[in-house]
């Protein structure tokens, strides 16, 4: 109950330890007394003074008889977001959400009103996701900018959004986006009860709710993708799928995502369909060559010489006769300093990262083979390896590169090839039997889907990709199309 608005007062005082950034004001109306009460950092003083207070000034002067003061204030204050609030955890929520409490001294309720202060950064270009002919906006901290940015290119009342507040301490807002009558109901309710499921002290970033709605995934590759774009997130609801925003975090999450989904970029329909697909058919060939190359490697000069031509082993032969270590040791060291300089350009100021990266690499290489430690040819192997996979962005999927690149080494060593076609049918069977959200992760590829396959490896014109893959929505067709 907020009758007693002393008492109130007094208990939130001591609950924050009388903190000093919440500001307690005491107005009174027609001698009625109430507290204005906000968190200064959160909100804008200047707002509250040029609104809340004046209009407060002006209501004690309009009214000079006895009234509702909790209704008049409600109609008449120059506020565009109003809420009623009726507990006293309420009360907390909102005053720690940027909005301004008046408690009025006897009334069982209080009223909210935002005002939030500029604490989130303008609109900028992507950064992690590069675009060559796409819009050039990206997502921010502030999940209310966020959502319009979606809705300003979704203009239909069948954008649906489900709220929750996150973390007992937190109590992070979060939102579900999806369109009603695409997506599928059963995605839909597998994502809200996996949600709704999260209790923990804290929300603070995307990949905590993450981590606990990717139950299923027992693999190293991802069933959820991250994007900074909101083109992205609209062409992903339009298809069916679910986008989750979180506030204070500039990137979204979409699900469910599947193997194909990694080979596809935005830019895919500005471009003619035949070069789009000889485009993909690069990147496919690209991950094989990334996951695949060090360990044939390793497996062709330790079990399998004869699989080459005489020339060519013994130019190997003659290039790793000074060479001390066995081929898998030549190659784990490689790999491993070639991925630290990665993951040091990553962390460390980008005006210097690059030209780091560059130097590091080129001094390595070179110092690596005059000491002896590695052949030329290894150099050649790992920096194929390496720049292949730079053709993926999304750290889930690269992380999972890595791990089956390091399968393909040990099998390459211990069996030759022998031990990469076992470790490649391990490869097949464990990505075969991923489920992301109850859907097969090798979609459209198994189970075969005509419609799917479409837009997979080879890319169809646009005229042809006239309906939604069944696996993700039961609204096959597209509009414009004549059912």
């Amino acid at each position: 109950m907020l009758k007693d608005s002393d008492m109130i007062v007094n208990k939130l005082k001591k609950e924050t330890n009388n903190n000093g950034d919440i500001i307690y004001r005491v107005k009174y109306i027609n001698k009625q007394k109430l507290y204005v009460i906000y968190n200064e950092p959160l909100c804008s003083s200047e707002m509250i003074s040029n609104f809340i207070i004046r209009s407060l000034d002006f209501i004690d002067n309009k009214y000079k008889r006895k009234v509702d003061i909790v209704s008049v204030i409600k109609n008449d204050i120059n506020n565009f977001k109003v809420k009623e609030i009726t507990t006293y955890e309420d009360l907390c929520f909102y005053l720690h959400n940027a909005f301004t409490i008046i408690l009025v001294d006897g009334y069982d309720t209080a009223l909210a009103m935002e005002n939030k202060g500029a604490l989130s950064r303008g609109i900028d270009k992507p950064t992690t996701e590069s675009t060559l002919r796409g819009p050039m906006d990206a997502f921010v901290e502030n999940i209310q900018i966020n959502l319009g940015l979606i809705r300003r290119r979704l203009k239909d009342n069948k954008l649906w959004s489900k709220e929750y507040f996150l973390g007992r301490y937190t109590k992070t807002k979060t939102n579900v986006l999806y369109i009603d009558g695409i997506a599928k109901k059963e995605i839909v309710d597998k994502v809200d009860k996996l949600i709704k499921k999260i209790d923990i002290d804290g929300v603070i970033n995307l990949g905590t709710i993450k981590n606990f709605i990717q139950k299923e995934n027992k693999s190293a590759f991802p069933t959820i993708i991250t994007t900074e774009r909101p083109d992205h997130v609209c062409q992903a609801l339009l298809k069916g799928k679910i986008a989750i925003l979180m506030d204070n975090c500039p990137f979204v999450l979409i699900l469910p995502t599947f193997f194909n989904d990694f080979f596809l970029s935005l830019e895919d329909d500005s471009n003619q369909s035949i070069n789009i697909s000889f485009t993909r058919i690069i990147r496919y060939i690209a991950f094989f060559i990334t996951v695949l190359t060090p360990g044939i490697y390793i497996a062709i000069t330790t079990y399998n010489q004869e699989m080459l031509p005489t020339e060519l082993l013994i130019s190997f032969a003659g290039q790793r006769s000074s060479v001390p270590f066995p081929a898998f040791f030549e190659a784990l060291l490689m790999t491993l300093s070639f991925e630290i300089l990665r993951e040091s350009d990553l962390r460390i100021p980008s005006t210097s990262s690059s030209a780091l990266s560059i130097v590091g690499a080129l001094i390595l290489g070179e110092a690596a083979v005059n000491a002896g430690i590695v052949s030329p040819i290894m150099i050649i192997v790992v920096s194929i390896t390496m720049i292949s996979s730079l053709l993926f962005i999304e750290p889930d999927f690269i992380n999972g590169i890595r791990w089956w690149r390091l399968f393909f080494m040990l099998g390459g060593s211990f069996m030759g090839i022998i031990g990469i076609v076992l470790v490649f049918i391990t490869f097949m069977i464990k990505i075969a039997s991923i489920k992301s959200f109850g859907k097969p992760y090798l979609m459209p590829f198994v189970p075969t889907s005509i419609d799917g396959l479409k837009n997979s490896v080879i890319k169809f014109p646009l005229k042809y990709l006239n309906r939604r893959e069944k696996y993700l929505s039961s609204n096959t067709y597209r509009m414009g199309d004549d059912e």
